[in-house]
């Protein structure tokens, strides 16, 4: 996915919907209807076009909703079911930035507060912290939308920078478990792998 999103890049698009992880396949990303965050949004499979699938039983297969209506909305969400996905069409939309809003709140107030949350922001999302009484908020809205007084901080902290205490953590995890990991593996994880990692270790 994270390959899809840097390819469109220059053209000035992007995909309509993203997951909280870019690593995973355009196929499976699609197949299990992903989806991010926010009451207008769509989950991914709703933007495919076109999908192409090789079967077992009919080869080679391209579907569109105008040609295959119900079949090609089993197969844009099937799990794998009925073929591998070797092709996706898919919509997308202008690439725009995002104003990040990160703050706590009570389980309580994110009760409350979850329809006003869910109106008022393009995306948003909880997370709570087990056997606490917090609730962790974060929203995003496109920047055109938010008034100019709200503060913009850019990431000055590149992906490696920003992952680092991760890494570091995962590797001594390796070698006090007396486990071997090297850095080339390392190389290659995203946030969330790094996160299911380390959360295999001490869940």
């Amino acid at each position: 996915v994270n390959d899809v999103i840097e390819a469109l890049r220059p053209y000035g698009l992007t995909l309509p919907n993203l997951a909280s992880i870019a690593e995973q396949q355009m196929g499976g990303f699609v197949q299990v209807g992903a989806h991010g965050t926010g009451r207008c949004v769509a989950p991914v499979d709703e933007y495919v076009t076109k999908i192409k699938l090789v079967t077992p039983g009919l080869g080679t297969i391209e579907l569109t909703k105008e040609e295959d209506g119900t079949l090609f909305e089993l197969a844009r969400v099937a799990m794998g079911c009925l073929g591998v996905v070797v092709e996706v069409t898919m919509k997308c939309i202008p690439a725009h930035r995002l104003v990040e809003h990160t703050f706590v709140l009570t389980r309580q107030e994110a009760r409350d507060q979850l329809d006003d949350l869910l109106k008022n922001h393009k995306h948003m999302r909880y997370m709570w912290i087990p056997y606490t009484d917090s609730v962790v908020v974060v929203t995003n809205d496109p920047e055109d939308t938010v008034p100019s007084d709200v503060p913009r901080q850019q990431h000055a902290m590149s992906y490696e920078e920003a992952s680092e205490p991760l890494v570091t953590l995962l590797k001594r995890l390796h070698t006090n478990n007396k486990q071997e990991i090297d850095d080339e593996s390392i190389k290659g994880m995203g946030f969330g792998e790094l996160r299911d990692a380390l959360l295999a270790f001490a869940p």
